[in-house]
């Protein structure tokens, strides 16, 4: 399973699916889209540990995020009408005022294309996906392994 920044593919996980509905196993097709689902909760629910010790806004920002599920994937969002600030309270603001402040109290800038700081993009949600992730997808990848021997035993 190639694992590209925050996206992980596994491959063959769609055919799989497939398969399951052509054999009218809903049982476990629902417990791969809880799989999926729970992958994305666990990390929704580090990166709000992690934006606790962080700024009010950031820790605000944090709330809304929120695991969505498919049966093929998960999704994590963030942001809402209530909080549009969300992407700036996790990658910070490049633009400054004049005074030179980071502009409406954004942190700074830790998103793409950013000379000189490597410890990568984001301030709560990203490096909750670094530190978690390859546990996550291990505990993932043991369940999914699971579930196709239960559905096609050999």
């Amino acid at each position: 399973m190639p694992v590209e920044g925050i996206y992980g593919n596994v491959e063959g996980l769609a055919q799989f699916t497939r398969a399951l509905a052509r054999a009218g196993n809903t049982g476990v097709r629902d417990e791969v889209k809880q799989a999926n689902f729970e992958v994305a909760d666990k990390l929704t629910a580090a990166a709000k540990a992690k934006a606790a010790g962080l700024s009010r806004q950031q820790r605000s920002a944090a709330e809304s995020l929120r695991a969505t599920k498919t049966q093929n994937y998960s999704a994590i969002r963030m942001g809402s009408a209530r909080k549009p600030y969300a992407l700036g309270a996790e990658f910070g603001a490049k633009r400054l005022t004049r005074t030179g402040a980071i502009a409406r109290g954004f942190q700074p800038w830790r998103g793409n294309q950013f000379d000189g700081w490597n410890g990568g993009p984001g301030y709560f949600l990203h490096p909750s996906i670094r530190e978690k992730g390859q546990q996550l997808i291990k505990e993932y990848m043991d369940k999914i392994e699971r579930l196709m021997s239960e559905a096609f035993p050999e």
